[in-house]
C-alpha cells in the first residue's frame, strides 16, 4: 500500500493516485499494479489471490474445511447470524487472519427486543 508521503516508493514506483496498491514479486522488475477504486477487503483479497503462488478459493477462505469434509456436519458455515460454540469457533472467527471477532451477549433472550 501506497500512501502520499512514501515519497522513494512514488519516484520508484511512479504512482500518481492515493491510496495505492501494488504487488512486488520476487525475481520481477515490473510490480503489478491495482487500478480498481474499491479497497474493501473482498476486492483485495480477490486481487492479491490472482497473483498468489497458493490459489485460495474464496468460497472456503478462513473456514479451516478440510477437503472433503461436508458442510452439513458444521451447520454454523450456512448460517447468517451463526451460534458461537466450542466446535464453531474457530471456524467463525478464531482462527481467520484480519477478522474482527465481535461477541454481543444479553442476560436473558428477552433482552434482545
Amino acid at each position: 500500500m501506497v500512501k502520499s508521503d512514501d515519497e522513494g516508493l512514488i519516484k520508484k514506483y511512479k504512482v500518481k493516485s492515493f491510496p495505492h496498491f501494488l504487488i512486488l514479486k520476487t525475481g520481477e522488475k515490473t510490480p503489478i499494479h491495482y487500478d480498481a477504486d474499491d479497497f474493501s477487503y473482498s476486492e483485495l483479497f480477490e486481487f492479491i489471490n490472482t497473483y498468489s503462488e497458493t490459489f485460495v478459493d474464496p468460497n472456503k477462505a478462513g473456514t479451516n474445511q478440510p477437503e472433503g469434509e461436508s458442510r452439513a456436519s458444521k451447520p454454523w458455515l450456512s448460517t447468517p447470524v451463526p451460534f458461537l460454540s466450542k466446535q464453531s469457533a474457530n471456524d467463525i472467527c478464531l482462527k481467520k487472519d484480519g477478522v474482527l471477532c465481535v461477541i454481543y451477549t444479553l442476560p436473558t433472550a428477552a433482552s434482545s427486543d
